[in-house]
C-alpha cells in the first residue's frame, strides 16, 4: 500500500497515485509489476538503475564543468542592459520560477559586504522549495548576528502584485519582527494597473507608520537594475549566478539540465 494513501501499487490502481511525473510513475509501476507478477529478479533492475544513475551523474558533471567556464572575451563589453536582457530572456523559458530567485540571491551575495546595512548580518543559504522540511518566511532571508529576522525577500513569477499579496505579507509578519520585506515579481510592470499600484502604496505607507516595517513591492528586473549599479565588474555577477545555478541543480529538482543548457546558450551569445 502507498504511504499516506490507501492505493495499491499495481498498474491498474497505481494510476491514481499522486506522483506528478507520469512517466516516472508508469516506469515504477511497470518494474514492480514485472517483479511481483512475473517473478523477475529485482537485483537486475537495481543494478541497471545504479548503472543509469552513474552514467547520468557523469553527464551532469560534464555539463556543469562546461557551464562553469566563464567566457571572458566580451566581459569588457558587458553592461547593465545586456545582463537584464539576458535574464529577461532566461526567465521566459518553461519551469523557470526558480531562476529569478537565484538571480536575486546572487546579487545579494555579490553586494552583501559592500553595504553598511548588512554589517554583522547573515545571508541564509537558499532552501529547496520542494523539500518536505522547508521552513521560513520568504525565498531569501537575512538575520542579525543574534539570530533575529532582519530582511525577507519573497519572489513571484509572472504574477502581478495586488493588494491580496500585500495582505498575505502583513499576515506573515503579524507575529514576527522584521525590518524590511521585499515582494518582487517578474510580471511585466509589476502591478495589474496604476489603480492597484496606488492602492498598494497606500497600504504600505500605513504599515510603515503603524509598525515601522518597510514593505517594498517592485519588479525583479527593476530591482536588479538598481543593485547592478553598485557592481564594479558585471562579470562577477554572471559568475556568481552561474555558480548558484549549478549548485542548485545538484541539490534540488527545480533546476533541470535544460535550464543549464539554455543558460549556456544565452551566455555564449552575449
Amino acid at each position: 500500500m502507498a504511504i499516506r494513501e490507501e492505493i495499491k501499487w499495481t498498474q491498474k490502481d497505481g494510476k491514481n497515485l499522486k506522483i506528478r511525473n507520469k512517466k516516472l510513475k508508469e516506469a515504477f509501476l511497470n518494474i514492480l509489476d514485472q517483479i511481483e507478477t512475473f517473478n523477475k529478479d529485482p537485483k537486475k533492475y537495481l543494478v541497471y538503475l545504479f548503472f543509469s544513475l552513474r552514467e547520468l551523474s557523469k553527464t551532469n558533471e560534464a555539463l556543469f564543468k562546461r557551464t562553469a567556464v566563464q567566457k571572458t572575451g566580451n566581459a569588457e563589453n558587458l553592461n547593465i542592459n545586456i545582463i537584464l536582457s539576458m535574464l529577461a530572456k532566461y526567465f521566459q523559458i518553461k519551469k523557470s520560477s526558480r531562476l529569478p530567485v537565484i538571480a536575486i540571491y546572487s546579487i545579494y551575495e555579490v553586494l552583501f559586504d559592500k553595504f553598511d546595512r548588512y554589517k554583522n548580518k547573515k545571508l541564509i543559504p537558499l532552501q529547496v522549495h520542494t523539500s518536505s522540511d522547508k521552513h521560513g518566511f520568504g525565498d531569501i532571508e537575512i538575520y542579525t548576528k543574534d539570530g533575529k529576522l532582519f530582511e525577507i525577500v519573497e519572489i513571484k513569477h509572472n504574477i502581478p502584485i495586488d493588494e491580496y499579496l500585500i495582505f498575505d505579507v502583513i499576515k506573515k509578519i503579524s507575529e514576527i519582527e522584521v525590518d524590511r520585506y521585499y515582494i518582487l515579481t517578474t510580471f511585466q510592470n509589476s502591478f495589474k494597473n496604476a489603480t492597484e499600484e496606488k492602492k498598494i502604496s497606500d497600504i504600505i505607507l500605513k504599515i510603515k507608520k503603524e509598525r515601522g516595517i518597510d514593505i517594498i513591492a517592485n519588479g525583479i528586473l527593476t530591482t536588479l537594475k538598481y543593485y547592478l549599479r553598485f557592481i564594479d565588474n558585471y562579470d562577477d555577477f554572471l559568475k556568481c549566478y552561474t555558480a548558484n545555478l549549478i549548485k542548485d541543480a545538484k541539490v534540488s529538482t527545480e533546476i533541470k539540465d535544460f535550464h543549464i543548457e539554455e543558460w549556456n546558450k544565452i551566455k555564449d551569445n552575449y
